[in-house]
């Protein structure tokens, strides 16, 4: 997956890139980091590049889908495993039956959540962190703009 961004910042080598969010994104998040608007993001990546540049950024498919696959996997795994778990303490704990079970797959559901959350720096850096393929100088992205409005 390939996206176009404008470098909005520059710190050293660190790049702060402005995207329009592609709406085959769909709720993955995943390059959003932190992010409060889904029309258009900003990531911070290594490279080189000036500010007002424009960066083209790929993200390997195949990431994109492990990633996807493993944001919704994990938490479904936690609320099964949390339902399951109720079900076994269904007549130890002091409440309704469905009630503990119900609390068991919720606890389950935000262990597996926050697990994944603490352990997704550790396992993603690298390998799922957006790169930066391609640098268009300030000038020659706007002249590109400019040629692809008038055809």
């Amino acid at each position: 997956m390939v996206n176009k961004g404008i470098v909005a910042e520059v710190a050293g080598e660190r790049l702060t890139v402005v995207f329009d969010r592609p709406e085959a994104c769909g709720d993955c998040h995943n390059c959003m980091r932190g992010s409060d608007d889904c029309k258009k993001h900003t990531i911070t990546l290594p490279g080189r590049a000036r500010v007002g540049d424009m960066v083209e950024v790929e993200m390997d498919d195949s990431h994109v889908m492990a990633a996807s696959a493993l944001a919704y996997l994990i938490p479904l795994a936690g609320f099964l495993l949390g339902l399951a778990a109720g079900y076994l303490l269904r007549g130890a704990l002091p409440f309704h039956p469905d009630l503990t079970m119900a609390l068991c797959a919720l606890a389950g559901t935000v262990i597996a959540y926050l697990a994944m959350r603490a352990l997704d720096p550790r396992f993603s850096k690298g390998r799922w962190e957006p790169k930066i393929i391609r640098v268009i100088p300030a000038g020659e992205a706007a002249q590109a703009g400019a040629i692809r409005k008038t055809k």
